[in-house]
């Protein structure tokens, strides 16, 4: 079933909207249980209302008799037409390989554009960084209780973006917390892959890949992983760090108006966001925008008080982030304000252009990635030994000219949604 025909059939749905997604039917089922719950004396629905019970509301408010009626209507509407079978093996053709280096970062992103790159509606790279706002967003992870230190910080699938970015594409999947106890079904595998839908999902560690054939009835999974040099990943199912989100749906994406529009918004809402705590363990508090980098720098200054394993712990994140810092300002953060701010209301297009021209000085500020540099050095594979108190002032005094480089650009995409929302 080509992308087409799966938004006709949805068109026919009598209640449906046109962007509909399992995920978000999902969360009005929650929504609708915890109004329930906290609804006072005298209300209409039972007092002993279920999630199920709110699903099959929210179903019969869309058209369908059934809450599964409508999640199989989700499935049933979705790419089907590169299942390839040979040998044993079931694949999705036309998914690319993913490696460390060659393959874009976030590795959400990086999946995503793998994904469908063989499919009729293959995506933009350069186009999902900036809808999503990844190639803005700035954010620092350090332990609420110790001084520890996250590796999620350049992550891309966080709710806000990979919402955002599911609009502006038209993809909709049902997410799940990525961790080891992640869902992983045979069964299920068995038939995204036969339906030709592939998996977003954690391999050999958890950094997101596309689960995209099976062998041995679903025993055996082949991945496109971050972690396989260029070759597909052939593992155990029972092995996989988990998967992380299903295909659900293929609907009509965002005007390209509505997803600049809601993109910019984003990048704007995450640099004044301050701060975040996750509910995990260990528990996490990320620090966003201006206070990112007033963090990460504080981090560095004190770096000689930390314990060796602390300091190792805080080198690896230093060079971590760097290279997510440095890859999506150098690469997309002006191409995509410069190309896709003529989709924005002409009073916001101007401010979009000024924020543009910042962030191509601030590409020429980072200029060409150097693996000889000791700075950030843990992604240049150099020992943290190198990671001397001189190597260490000189990031500290790179890192605030790029701070101040990304305020003047972020002054003016504010400027830009101040006139969105002046906008009829």
């Amino acid at each position: 079933m080509t992308a087409s025909e799966s938004s006709s059939s949805l068109s026919q749905s009598p209640s449906l909207p046109a962007n509909a997604s399992l995920e978000n039917l999902r969360k009005q089922a929650k929504s609708l249980l915890k109004r329930q719950r906290q609804a006072v004396e005298g209300q209409l629905l039972p007092p002993r209302f279920t999630l199920s019970a709110a699903q099959h509301e929210i179903a019969r408010g869309v058209g369908f008799a059934s809450w599964p009626r409508l999640v199989a209507h989700f499935r049933d509407n979705a790419p089907t037409g590169r299942v390839r079978r040979e040998a044993g093996r079931v694949w999705i053709d036309g998914v690319s390989s993913l490696q460390w280096g060659p393959s874009p970062e976030p590795t959400y992103l990086g999946a995503m554009e793998a994904a469908f790159c063989g499919s009729d509606r293959p995506l933009d790279l350069n186009t999902m960084m900036g809808d999503s706002g990844l190639a803005y967003r700035i954010r620092w992870a350090r332990g609420v209780d110790a001084d520890t230190w996250c590796g999620s910080c350049p992550v891309g699938e966080w709710p806000d973006e990979r919402e955002t970015l599911g609009r502006a594409t038209g993809y909709a999947f049902d997410w799940s917390f990525p961790g080891e106890n992640a869902d992983k079904p045979i069964e299920r595998i068995v038939a995204e892959v036969d339906a030709g839908r592939p998996i977003l999902a954690y391999g050999k560690k958890h950094d997101l890949g596309v689960i995209y054939g099976y062998e041995d009835a679903g025993q055996t999974v082949v991945l496109s992983d971050y972690w396989s040099e260029g070759k597909p990943v052939v593992m155990p199912t029972a092995e996989i760090k988990g998967v992380t989100a299903w295909l659900t749906n293929v609907v009509e994406p965002l005007p390209r108006g509505e997803a600049v529009a809601e993109g910019v918004r984003l990048t704007s809402r995450r640099w004044a966001q301050g701060t975040e705590d996750t509910p995990y363990a260990p528990p996490m508090r990320y620090y966003y925008g201006p206070q990112a980098y007033a963090e990460w720098l504080a981090d560095l200054h004190r770096a000689d008080t930390l314990t060796d394993e602390q300091r190792g712990n805080l080198y690896f994140l230093n060079g971590w982030n760097y290279s997510s810092l440095h890859m999506t300002r150098r690469d997309h953060a002006a191409q995509y304000i410069r190309e896709q701010s003529r989709h924005l209301p002409e009073a916001a297009q101007a401010h979009a252009s000024d924020a543009a021209g910042v962030y191509e000085r601030l590409a020429q500020y980072l200029g060409k990635w150097d693996p000889t540099d000791d700075q950030f050095g843990f992604v240049k594979q150099k020992p943290v030994t190198s990671w001397t108190a001189e190597v260490r002032a000189a990031e500290i005094g790179w890192l605030e000219g790029i701070a101040a480089l990304e305020s003047e650009a972020q002054e003016r995409i504010d400027r830009a949604v101040n006139e969105l929302e002046a906008s009829p």
